[in-house]
Order: structure tokens, then C-alpha cells, then sequence
């Protein structure tokens, strides 16, 4: 109890004034205040009854102990009396005379089980013993030689490995001589408490001078005999002062140790041996009595709380709703508190709020209105600025567009011109290198030989293949350059691009290859095309299109990715999807990626055209795009063209 309170105070002082409700105030006030009294009155009975159980259980030890010990002091005194009979009987006596081994085993044999029998002559040497198998040394010194002589009976007492063993020697004679002596030893085991366990209906243990277990009257191994012993008696060790409380089983003991009484030990700290007194019946009454305390405090705890929830409806009611209210103005949205039968401070701080409240509603609304037509002005100045903005950069787009494209046009007529006179070439070269082949079989084999090693160390088959599609590939790099620059002249307004049945196939395809510099090995491109009808259009504006889309697709991909070109038909139109695993697009800024000059690329990286141009053409054409994007896990632009224009259209 002293360390409770303590603890409680801690407790509360965790709740610093002003991070506390009223509610939690009172809680803390009210519970501790109800469970306190219950809680101490709990533990105060329930040390009344141990101490009480504890002072009936050594009352019990010390009753048990005496009657014990008288039960090992009549069992030592029948095993003397036994002896006595035994060396009396003339069976044995003449054995003993001829010393003749047979007889006296003979004369032994019917003598009570367990009983180990050996029998001596006068001068102590060995003659015969009764269990062939028995291991203890057949031996009796000199003194104990004497000593019998003297006494005419002898009782050793000592403990072995798993008992307490009795050794009684007694004088073999009849009234006329002596002709030797009987040793009868007897091994007081488990077994023989046991049967004392039955008498007393208590446990005990024998234990030797280092307090190690010899013999139990439990039910159990010799190991778990053993470790119920030294380590649980020798720091509480007070002559049976105090119980030492040991869990065997399912069950607990509480445990009372004694040295062993006169006459069984010959010195101090001989032996000793522990009463076990079964706990329990106590300890189940003293879980009734704690399950009783709790339910008690679980009663008390419901009953303050009963108390506080009243008292809440009461008083601490209109003052939560007053606070919520104020909470609520605080985020801009006033509202009134309804009329409350409360105390009259209470009632008067609530009227006052609700007439505060009207009053900020009422300028919040004016405020309002003057914000909205300030927000209306400022919006029509920054539309006309970029407008005049936009006007002023597409006007010098204009003309610096112009003037590349027309700058690009000789080289890559030049280019063009070339690759096709390359062509040739290469066609012309083919002929002749096949007229050597067929001459090659004329000339000496050692020459053959000589113009095949080099053939193969130049690769020559390799090499002519592939300068095919080299020129192939350049004339088709040639062809988009001049279809860009022919869109970057459609932009600038130099002239018109005219719509005709086209293969978006073939435009996608060629895209594809012209971009292969922006994937790098990092990005794997995923073909699937469906097969879908020629489309009137403009193919060098839609692989305009198609360029920026894939393009900012690589861009997007952070890392290896992938990137997915799909083509196929949906009734009068065809559809185009471009889909990457990349970055992805903010939600705030999907709505504004079609606005001309907006980009999310650092400066020097983007223009902000690319997407504004592509949705120009495609409204050109009378399509549709849209995107899809989710941050971290991609982006997917939708194209969908008409087959067919509804009448004659030109870029």
C-alpha cells in the first residue's frame, strides 16, 4: 500500500494541466479515490489469511514432526526386536557352530524381505550372507567387533545413496557359548515412507548433512526427488522456523526442514528430513478471496463511472459543447449552441458565445464578398498577361521555327540524295563480289584459299547485309527528319499538310526506331499491334504526335522500365495507347500538362510545347486524347481518330 500511492501521484502528474479534459479530471479524481479503499482493504485481507495459513502450517510441521520421529523410533525398535528373534533361533546357532555357509543360508532365507542378513564368527571373519547379489561389503572392524562383544547388541544408523539404513548386529549364543555374530541390515526407503504417508496423510523427505534428498515419500523419479532439495532449503534453513514454498506438479508445498532427533544422529547436522504440507486448499481460498477483490473494484470502478456520466450531463455537457464550438470558430466555421439547463455561469458564457458568433458570421460573410471580387480582379489581370505572354512567344516561335526548318532542309536533301546514290552502291558492289565468287573457282586453291580466309576475317556477308540496312535505315532517318522539319513548318504556319489514308502501323514503328538513342538499353518497348484499317490523316503530324508521347515516356522512367504501344480498332475509330511505368503525374498538375509553356522539366530541359502541339493536332484531326496517371506507378495516353474525316480537312 505504501508503494501504490506513490505511483498514483506519478501517475497523475503525467497529465499536465491544459492536455486534460474535464472528464479525464474528474476520472482521475473519482476512481482512485473509490478503488483505493477496496484495493487496500483487498490486500490487507489477504495478508491476515497468509499469515494465518502460514502460522496453522507450522502448527501442523511441529505435530507431524513428533509423530514421525515416533514413527521411525517404533520402526527401529521392531527391527531390534526382530534381530533379537532371529539370533535366538537354533537353526542358525548350530550353522553358525559348524560354520557350515549352506546351513546358514539356509537358516536365513525365510527372514523378512529387504532384510539384508550376513553372519560372522568370533573373530570377525565372514561366513555366509543371505542375498548373493547383495554389494555391501562383508566387514566388521575390530572396534565394532568389541563393541558387540561388549553390548551383546549393536544399532548403527547412516544414509545411503537412496535410504536411511539400519545396521543391527547381535551376538549369536545360547546359554552355554558364543559361536559368532548376526548383521542385519535394513534399508528405509521410498517405499517405507510411503506407508507412513498413508498413516499421517502428509509428505516428507530424509535429506543427508548436505541437505541432498535421499528418499522421498513421493511418487516420483530419483531426479526429480533430488531437485526438490539443497538449492530450496539452504538460504531459508531456520530449524522449521519458516516454510520454504516449493511447486511439485500441478500442486504446492510448503516445506519445513529439522535435523534429524536423538537417537538417530550421532552429531550435529547428521541428517535431516522435510515435511510437505499441501497448499492447496489455501491457495484456493485465497484466489476466491483476490477473484472477490476484483470483482469488488471492477463494481466500484462501473459505480464511479455511473457517478461521472451523471454528473456530466449535468455540468460538463454544455461546457464540451462551448469548447466545441470555440474549436470549430477557430477553423472559420461559427455556429450557435443551443440553450442548455445549466448552472447560471455556464449559461451565461454560452449566450455570450452565441451572440459572439452572430456577429463574426456576419462580417466573415461581408469579408467574403470583398475577397471574391478582389479574386475576380486579380484573375482577369493574370488571363491577359498570359495572353499577351503566350501571343509574344508564339509570334518568336514562329519565326525562329521557320528559319530552321528551311536551314535544315538542303542537308537533309543532301543526306537524302546521298543515301539513295549509296544504295546503289552497295547494290553494284554485291554484283561484282558475286562475279569474284564465280570466278574464285578458276584461280589456284592455295589463292581460293587465301581470298576465303580473308573474306571471312572482314565478314564480308555480314557487312554487305548489313550496309543495306544501314542506307535503309539512314533514308528512313532521312524521311522523319524531313517529316519533322515539314511539322515544325506546319507549327510556324509555312504551309499546310494535307490528310490522306495512312498506316499508323508504319508511323509507329518508324517513331520507334528514331527514338532508340532515349532508351539507352534501359527502357524495353512492348509492340502490341492489332490489325487496323488505313486512317485519313496527316502521318507526319501524328508521328509528331507519337514522338513527343514516347518521348516523355523514356523521360519518365527513372531506371530500367517499360513502355507499352498498343494500336488497335474500336468501331469508327482507331486507338493509339502509350503506357509507361514511370514516375507518374501529380493530380494537381494532370489538369495543366495540355497548356502551352507549362512543363515540370528544369529549365534548359523542356519547352512546354510538346504536349500543347500533340493536343492541337489531334483536335485537328477530330480525335480525342487522354490520360491516366497515378503517381510512383505510371502514365497511359489514350488516342482515338476517326477512320474518315467528316469532310475535306487540312492542317
Amino acid at each position: 500500500m505504501g508503494r501504490l500511492i506513490p505511483r498514483i501521484s506519478k501517475l497523475m502528474s503525467r497529465f499536465r494541466p491544459g492536455t486534460r479534459s474535464l472528464k479525464t479530471t474528474l476520472a482521475v479524481y473519482f476512481v482512485p479515490i473509490s478503488v483505493l479503499p477496496a484495493l487496500f482493504i483487498s490486500v490487507y485481507a489477504t495478508q491476515l489469511l497468509e499469515n494465518s495459513t502460514k502460522e496453522t502450517l507450522i502448527r501442523k510441521a511441529r505435530g507431524e514432526r513428533e509423530a514421525i520421529v515416533a514413527e521411525l523410533v517404533e520402526f527401529e525398535r521392531a527391527l531390534v526386536s526382530q534381530a533379537r528373534s532371529h539370533a535366538r533361533r537354533g537353526s542358525l546357532l548350530r550353522a553358525t557352530r559348524y560354520e557350515n555357509p549352506r546351513s546358514i543360508k539356509n537358516a536365513v532365507s525365510s527372514f523378512r524381505d529387504r532384510l539384508q542378513t550376513r553372519v560372522y564368527d568370533l573373530s570377525g571373519r565372514f561366513l555366509a550372507q543371505r542375498y548373493e547379489e547383495d554389494k555391501q561389503v562383508a566387514y566388521i572392524s575390530r572396534p565394532g567387533l568389541a563393541l558387540v562383544k561388549r553390548k551383546g547388541i549393536t544399532v548403527n544408523r547412516y544414509f545411503t545413496e537412496n535410504a536411511l539404513t539400519f545396521v543391527i548386529r547381535v551376538l549369536l549364543k545360547d546359554q552355554s557359548r558364543v559361536y559368532g555374530v548376526l548383521e542385519e541390515q535394513y534399508d528405509f526407503s521410498q517405499k517405507d515412507l510411503a506407508e507412513i504417508k498413508q498413516k499421517r496423510g502428509v509428505d516428507f523427505v530424509l535429506l543427508n548433512k548436505e541437505l541432498q534428498a535421499v528418499a522421498a515419500s513421493f511418487a516420483l523419479s530419483d531426479e526429480a526427488v533430488k531437485s526438490i532439495s539443497g538449492a530450496a532449503f539452504q538460504s531459508t534453513f531456520e530449524a522449521g522456523q519458516e516454510p520454504v514454498f516449493v511447486p511439485l506438479g500441478d500442486s504446492r508445498y510448503a516445506a519445513f526442514l529439522y535435523e534429524m532427533p536423538e537417537p538417530f544422529r550421532k552429531q550435529r547436522g547428521w541428517g535431516h528430513f522435510a515435511v510437505f504440507l499441501s497448499m492447496t486448499a489455501s491457495d484456493a481460498i485465497i484466489s476466491k478471496l483476490k477473484l472477490a477483490m476484483v470483482y469488488v473494484t471492477a463494481l466500484l470502478i462501473l459505480v464511479a463511472a455511473l457517478l461521472i456520466f451523471i454528473f456530466t450531463r449535468r455540468v460538463v455537457k454544455p461546457i464540451e459543447a462551448l469548447v466545441f464550438a470555440m474549436k470549430r470558430a477557430k477553423l472559420g466555421r461559427t455556429e450557435q449552441i443551443e440553450a442548455v439547463d445549466a448552472p447560471y455561469e455556464v449559461e451565461y458564457l454560452v449566450r455570450s458565445f452565441n451572440e459572439m458568433a452572430q456577429n463574426i458570421s456576419a462580417a466573415k460573410k461581408i469579408l467574403e464578398q470583398k475577397l471574391e471580387e478582389l479574386r475576380q480582379a486579380n484573375q482577369e489581370i493574370k488571363n491577359t498577361q498570359t495572353t499577351l505572354v503566350q501571343s509574344a512567344k508564339m509570334i518568336s516561335l514562329g519565326q525562329l521555327v521557320a528559319g530552321v526548318a528551311h536551314e535544315l532542309n538542303n542537308p537533309i536533301a543532301f543526306i537524302y540524295s546521298n543515301m539513295l546514290h549509296l544504295t546503289e552502291y552497295v547494290e553494284k558492289l554485291k554484283v561484282i563480289i558475286s562475279e569474284y565468287r564465280a570466278l574464285q573457282k578458276e584461280l589456284p586453291e592455295e589463292l581460293s584459299a587465301r581470298i576465303k580466309g580473308m573474306e571471312r576475317d572482314l565478314d564480308i556477308d555480314y557487312i554487305l547485309a548489313d550496309m543495306i540496312d544501314l542506307t535503309k535505315s539512314c533514308v528512313d532517318g532521312a524521311n522523319r527528319t524531313k517529316e519533322i522539319v515539314l511539322g515544325l513548318r506546319t507549327f510556324s504556319r509555312m504551309e499546310e499538310s494535307s490528310f490522306k489514308e495512312s498506316d499508323l502501323r508504319d508511323g509507329l514503328i518508324s517513331t520507334i526506331k528514331l527514338l532508340v538513342t532515349e532508351f539507352k538499353d534501359r527502357v524495353t518497348i512492348h509492340n502490341e499491334f492489332d490489325e487496323v484499317p488505313l486512317v485519313e490523316c496527316s502521318l507526319s503530324q501524328m508521328n509528331q504526335v507519337f514522338m513527343n508521347l514516347i518521348s516523355n515516356a523514356a523521360h519518365a522512367i527513372e531506371g530500367r522500365g517499360d513502355i507499352w504501344v498498343r494500336l488497335f480498332q474500336e468501331g469508327q475509330f482507331v486507338v493509339v495507347e502509350i503506357e509507361d511505368n514511370g514516375k507518374g503525374i501529380p493530380a494537381d498538375t494532370l489538369e495543366k500538362i495540355f497548356d502551352p509553356f507549362f512543363t515540370t522539366k528544369t529549365v534548359g530541359e523542356g519547352t512546354g510545347l510538346g504536349l500543347s502541339i500533340a493536343y492541337g493536332l489531334i483536335q485537328k484531326h477530330n480525335g480525342d486524347i487522354q490520360v491516366k496517371s497515378r503517381v510512383n506507378q505510371g502514365t497511359k495516353f489514350t488516342i482515338r481518330l476517326p477512320l474518315r474525316q467528316r469532310k475535306s480537312v487540312s492542317a
